[in-house]
């Protein structure tokens, strides 16, 4: 599948900013499931072009205002191409190592009601048929429910009332494989729904865990089966803060308000040799 993707993101700010920097983690990396054909990201219409890899193998970028502003516009665009490979990442090398994220966070720390939940997942086939239950297990528990939660919601919350977002649903499927001793991490990207109208999505989450003799593996708990060809994936981190694309600071601190839009579309196949002559 061919993606087009636009993410604009958008702060205002009530007074004038003198020193505003921001983390940007807004370039998907080519892999054995997705190739990026082209992509481009801007900061106020001046292009964002010195990017580094960060420890979890991510393109990052760091931006800061010139001077006073009263506003920053990210932008961020390109053409991806899908495959469908059941979820399974190749390694693409400077990782970290894969025990690390079994550390817990404030967002991702099992409770009990979690370990013992995980339990029910646990497979004598091993620890990727554990995987596979545990993400149908997350998806049939926990009622996907707009508005129930905060980003700020920690996956023992959402698991006590049985509902959340995408975010709530990853970071209960991370603390419980966690507490099964299997490696597991979040995943921010973007879905592409034919459901959905193409100005109408959302950036989405899922989750990757550690087999070994396979390495990461991608689980969409929202969804209850492994990436497809739909899943354009941007970075990853050990939940939704440590994963965010976009963290950023601000002097002197003054009422902000975020507002974001996000155009997602298929394009036909044979539009590839047209995307390929524009770059």
């Amino acid at each position: 599948m061919r993606i087009s993707i636009r993410h604009e993101t958008r702060y205002d700010y009530a007074e004038p900013a003198a020193g505003v920097v921001m983390r940007l983690c807004l370039a998907p990396a080519s892999s054995n499931a997705q190739v990026v054909e082209r992509w481009a990201v801007s900061v106020n219409g001046e292009p964002v072009e010195r990017w580094i890899s960060n420890g979890h193998g991510d393109a990052e970028a760091v931006w800061r205002a010139p001077g006073r502003i009263e506003s920053v516009v990210i932008l961020a665009e390109g053409t991806v191409r899908t495959s469908d490979t059941a979820g399974v990442l190749k390694p693409s090398g400077g990782e970290l190592r894969p025990r690390l994220f079994l550390r817990p966070t404030p967002l991702t720390a099992a409770d009990e009601a979690i370990a013992a939940f995980a339990e029910r997942a646990r497979s004598p086939d091993g620890p990727l048929a554990s995987l596979h239950a545990l993400c149908q297990l997350v998806h049939e528990d926990i009622a996907w429910r707009a508005d129930s939660t905060t980003v700020d919601t920690v996956a023992a919350e959402a698991f006590a009332q049985r509902a959340g977002v995408c975010q709530d649903q990853s970071h209960i499927f991370i603390a419980a494989a966690r507490s099964l001793g299997i490696p597991a991490r979040y995943v921010v990207g973007y879905l592409r729904d034919p459901e959905r109208p193409d100005g109408e999505h959302d950036p989405h989450a899922w989750a990757e865990a550690f087999v070994e003799g396979l390495g990461w593996i991608g689980f969409d708990p929202a969804l209850g089966h492994c990436p497809v060809e739909g899943h354009v994936r941007l970075c990853c981190g050990l939940d939704a803060a440590d994963a965010a694309p976009i963290r950023g600071v601000m002097l002197p601190v003054a009422e902000t308000k975020l507002s974001h839009d996000v155009l997602i579309a298929s394009l036909p196949p044979d539009d590839a040799a047209q995307a390929q002559t524009q770059q």
